[in-house]
């Protein structure tokens, strides 16, 4: 993998990445407690206008039951309902407040007695006028007491009707079982005046009545009630006050800045991240890496040799160090300039590279030297391998049309049968070339004991091991 791109994903994964991660986390926990909060005053609200509908309708179905007991609950209404049924005294008598109400006395059987529509005596059947859940509401009555009185919404023709029914009795009577008595039903259109009041006095706006035929849903702004076909289909709507919206709509432009400002940061500070990475690598490289040829380095080259002979402790550990000098080098310099040196220096470290496997290591010490170590001790190989460097690198050069010939001495030694420790072998292997040039140049030779060169020198021995 190249080092640059090592270097950039180590430092994304553990500083960039993290960093972001964070705050990317507490921006979703704003965004999610602004949801989470409007989302419980938008239910808080809801339920509060739910229960002051129903306190609406409760407000105005008290105000019609107290008419009703009114009327029913008099010894006089019994007298001339259930000794002495009278017409023309309930017509006189029995009076509602709204021209368009409804008022029916019914007998036990629930036959019809009086009927009065839209401020009209009408001789007419109840049932036949009401929807269904008119007898449902008159059941529901008997199955109490007769001085009891219940209500209940309905639509009649697609109009919502308020109706309240209670017994006709003598106040003496008021704890009798309502099974076998006498009806009193009030009946009061919920008008668009009416609502409109209703709307105002409880702050529900444009509060409305809607036939449902067959709806069943529920929503923020939205009472169910019993239906003309008995069912809980029509309803009561409104328009919801919801003010978790209202946070919504006043923070929600800030957290899209914000998150929007977080993805335009996210990517600049990768941007610049990515660039002083680079610039950190390449530094790195330029100081671990020879400003000629681009080979490592003296410091480069004894941390991978002490990573090497590290990996494997005792035999196991296998490495063969080449130590290289260029034969008649400083002629070329004399005579073909320093320009024309450097050239053969990078034809070298060109040739030298081809040499190189994955796992080998080519170095520049300085000067014309140059180091190669290879993870292989096999004495026979490892001589093959040099003799043929020794014939690459003595073939001539050429710069500016001009063949520049130098020739190299090789000196070799060989872990572990020369030790493993990393300054002792370049050492030994430093000897052996030595021996090399002073058996006639041009050659190859290995390390051996009769070279006088168990001491470590104080430059190898002190020289540092960077960690890569």
């Amino acid at each position: 993998m190249n080092p640059t791109a090592s270097l950039d994903r180590r430092f994304l994964l553990r500083v960039i990445l993290p960093m972001f991660g964070l705050i990317a986390i507490l921006l979703a926990g704003a965004i999610a407690g602004v949801l989470m909060l409007s989302s419980k005053q938008n239910y808080l609200s809801t339920e509060f206008q739910h229960r002051t509908a129903k306190n609406a309708l409760r407000y105005f179905a008290d105000e019609l039951s107290e008419m009703a007991s009114g009327m029913a609950g008099r010894d006089e209404t019994a007298t001339h309902v259930i000794d002495a049924f009278d017409a023309g005294w309930l017509a006189e008598h029995l009076t509602a407040e709204q021209a368009d109400a409804f008022l029916f006395v019914l007998d036990p059987d629930d036959r019809t007695l009086f009927s009065r529509i839209g401020g009209r005596d009408v001789a007419v059947e109840a049932r036949s006028v009401l929807p269904p859940t008119f007898g449902q509401l008159i059941a529901r009555w008997r199955a109490g007491h007769i001085s009891d009185t219940v209500t209940q919404l309905m639509a009649v023709d697609g109009t919502p009707v308020l109706f309240a029914v209670t017994g006709i009795h003598k106040i003496a009577d008021r704890n009798e079982l309502a099974d076998n008595g006498y009806v009193l039903a009030i009946g009061r259109r919920v008008d668009r005046a009416s609502l409109r009041h209703l709307s105002e006095t409880f702050m529900l706006p444009n509060l409305s009545f809607e036939p449902g035929f067959g709806q069943t849903s529920d929503g923020p702004g939205r009472l169910r009630l019993m239906g003309q076909d008995g069912t809980m289909s029509d309803a009561l709507v409104w328009d919801p006050i919801l003010p978790g919206d209202q946070i919504i709509k006043a923070i929600g432009p800030g957290l899209v800045l914000v998150f929007a400002a977080y993805l335009v940061l996210t990517a600049v500070v990768l941007l610049f991240a990515r660039r002083a990475v680079r610039l950190i690598s390449d530094s790195e490289e330029k100081a671990l890496h020879d400003p000629l040829t681009g080979l490592p380095n003296r410091l480069l080259l004894l941390d991978r040799m002490k990573h090497l002979l590290a990996a494997k402790r005792g035999e196991e550990a296998r490495a063969a160090v080449f130590y290289l000098d260029l034969d008649g080098f400083k002629d070329v310099n004399d005579s073909a300039g320093h320009a024309a040196g450097d050239a053969v220096l990078v034809g070298v470290a060109r040739r030298l590279s081809e040499f190189c496997r994955t796992e080998d290591t080519v170095a520049r010490l300085g000067g014309d030297e140059f180091v190669m170590v290879i993870p292989m001790n096999d004495r026979q190989l490892v001589e093959e391998r040099a003799e043929a460097m020794l014939a690459a690198l003595s073939s001539p050069y050429h710069y500016n049309g001009r063949p520049l010939v130098v020739g190299v001495s090789i000196g070799i030694a060989l872990a572990p049968e020369h030790g493993l420790n990393v300054a002792a072998l370049l050492h030994k292997a430093d000897a052996a070339l030595y021996a090399a040039k002073q058996g006639g140049k041009g050659r190859v030779r290995f390390y051996r004991k009769s070279m006088h060169a168990e001491t470590v020198p104080s430059d190898w021995a002190m020289a540092p091991a960077v960690g890569i």
